[in-house]
């Protein structure tokens, strides 16, 4: 198998024109009949399969997607439980594409009302089958691309963490573990940072199992009802002192958890009022009853951004000199959702009484073409909505739209390694009006492109799918080699040209010696089968590649330097709790002898 296929991406005008059916229909080739004729599985099943995905696809490639909790899917979830997986050899005969489709579509559902253990097999499935048949795959029509659910792949544990490289060892509670189910479903959307935080530390080289070596105790629970049971009830419960046990050896002060939505209530967070905290959120109001981090302990953290969110933004992501919108806001305001109304945000209100009807300006509720007015935008306002924060400051990073930000109470992450100030601007809420519109206006387009420029160069860190990856002592400099059994088959690493094949020394080098080559799958020359093979790739990204797994006798290689590979937000958050573990108050706790 030599990987020469899978070189154009599949638009989203593309697939929308198969749901449409004005494409026509894909030749019959091995393996992709679809036609039920090979298996008992009905072809009005993979009809199904297939206009689901069509409508999938180019959901993501617009920025949004199916809800991964639908009826639908989990019919469909149902269907190939009982009719695709018992005679899946058969069923992949007939249509090995639709059989990876359905699994990757329902993999969220898998773990949700299944187990993660199922998950991950059902995973480790897929990937094989789509590593077997991947040379199939430009000619059966089907728009499958994997770096669209590299997000499931790292959140089942597929990559390795070094834990950005830090030397501090971390004790992971098991007394929460119950707290962390739905790990697909939690780890979508812009509050799933918790489950992302909770996958890369399962997988990292500092975790361990000796409290006594350890240096700082991590407690996981995911954002909604696991959250609240393990803040509201656990921690405050007659067994706590049994449930997390190491609590008291420093009052909780070398304790941390994530928090990716809300800040919790004081009265909930009182048994672990010092510990530290990695928060999305820096102030908000809930009830009446402020809540805010402490930047003394605290750590603040981005919102989550899906990758194939973010491939689809820096599609629109235009140049400084072709954008014709000085600045944009879309967004639900107190006129369109009463949640901003009890939150009293009225600076979007501001925005939209200020700069309505300025032909450069476009401003509003939310709007269908969102994307592309964000991508054709200098400046990207960023107002609080019901707290401090919103994904929309994250977003523009990806947008290569310089965020304005109008919160007066937000404190922005990672402040002692992104210049903020030389890539964004913040603004006091209540002077949104003329005296900003000027101050945008008197801004020269050099400089929106320098800004623009260190905007870019900082997204990394805020992109929670960089950071993997574990660079070992014997890689040779400037390479990684990523999990065995894996190779990069995404449309986000292009093929280029076949190398030399003769070791993984001789193939690097080819890559080395080709400007367009970061990348390399390499297949070691097997004694059994006398050939081997070395295939030269370009990814957007080499420090994020989507892989595949189920590649048995391959391996994944990327020329990052170590610059690129520390530009992550595990990077950062590990370089902040190294600051905090080296400053922790001295206690001796509530008791000695």
């Amino acid at each position: 198998m030599c990987f020469v296929r899978l070189r154009t991406a599949v638009t989203a005008a593309a697939v929308l024109a198969a749901v449409a059916g004005s494409t026509a229909a894909a030749a019959e080739t091995p393996f992709n009949a679809c036609d039920g004729s090979k298996s008992h599985v009905s072809k009005e099943l993979w009809a199904e399969v297939r206009q689901v995905l069509d409508i999938d696809m180019a959901s993501r490639e617009i920025g949004s997607s199916l809800d991964p909790r639908s009826d639908n899917l989990d019919s469909l979830r149902k269907r190939m439980n009982a009719e695709v997986l018992p005679d899946l050899d058969n069923a992949v005969k007939d249509c090995a594409f639709g059989v990876i489709s359905l699994i990757w579509l329902t993999l969220s559902l898998t773990d949700a009302e299944e187990s993660l253990q199922r998950a991950q097999e059902l995973q480790a499935t897929a990937d094989r089958l789509y590593f077997q048949f991947a040379d199939l795959l430009e000619d059966s029509g089907w728009p499958l691309d994997p770096s669209k659910f590299l997000g499931y792949r790292l959140l089942l544990g597929a990559e390795r963490s070094s834990c950005a490289g830090t030397s501090l060892k971390v004790y992971m509670y098991n007394s929460t573990l119950d707290l962390t189910k739905q790990r697909l479903r939690t780890g979508f959307g812009m509050m799933a940072a918790a489950s992302h935080i909770h996958a890369y530390l399962e997988q990292g080289s500092c975790v361990t199992e000796d409290p006594a070596e350890a240096d700082l105790f991590f407690v996981p629970a995911y954002h909604g009802a696991q959250y609240d049971e393990f803040l509201e009830v656990r921690s405050h419960a007659p067994d706590a002192a049994e449930r997390f046990p190491y609590l008291a050896r420093k009052r909780g002060a070398d304790h941390f958890f994530a928090v990716s939505a809300n800040l919790p209530d004081w009265k909930d967070l009182a048994p672990l009022r010092h510990s530290m905290l990695l928060t999305v959120e820096s102030w908000q109001t809930n009830d009446g009853v402020p809540r805010w981090y402490s930047p003394w302990k605290d750590i603040m953290i981005p919102g989550y951004i899906d990758r194939w969110r973010i491939d689809a933004m820096r599609q629109v992501n235009k140049p400084t000199d072709e954008r014709g919108f000085l600045l944009v806001f879309h967004g639900n305001h107190p006129g369109t959702h009463k949640l901003y109304v009890e939150h009293k945000a009225q600076v979007r209100t501001r925005i939209l009484e200020a700069f309505s009807g300025i032909p450069d300006c476009s401003v509003g509720g939310p709007v269908s073409d969102f994307f592309e007015r964000m991508g054709r935008s200098h400046f990207c306002l960023v107002p609080r909505g019901s707290s401090a924060w919103t994904i929309h400051l994250y977003e523009s990073f990806f947008f290569g739209c310089v965020p304005v930000i109008l919160s007066d109470q937000l404190e922005v992450p990672f402040q002692s390694l992104v210049d903020w100030p030389a890539l964004s601007i913040k603004w006091p809420a209540d002077r949104v009006g003329t005296e900003l519109l000027e101050h945008l206006r008197g801004i020269p387009l050099e400089r929106i492109a320098e800004m623009k420029q260190r905007l870019e160069e900082a997204a990394c860190f805020f992109d929670f799918h960089r950071g993997w990856g574990v660079r070992r002592p014997e890689d040779p400099p400037g390479w990684l080699r990523w999990s065995a059994g894996a190779v990069a088959l995404g449309v986000d690493c292009k093929y280029v040209a076949h190398g030399n094949a003769s070791s993984a020394e001789a193939c690097r080098q080819s890559c080395e010696k080709d400007p367009g080559c970061n990348l390399v799958n390499f297949q070691a020359v097997s004694g059994e089968l006398g050939e081997g093979d070395c295939v030269l790739r370009f990814c957007q990204d080499p420090a994020q590649p989507a892989l595949t797994g189920g590649a048995v006798g391959w391996e994944a290689w990327s020329a990052v330097s170590d610059k690129q590979l520390a530009c992550s937000p595990y990077h950062a958050i590990f370089r902040e709790l190294e600051v905090r573990q080296q400053h922790l108050p001295f206690t001796h706790g509530p008791f000695w002898e």
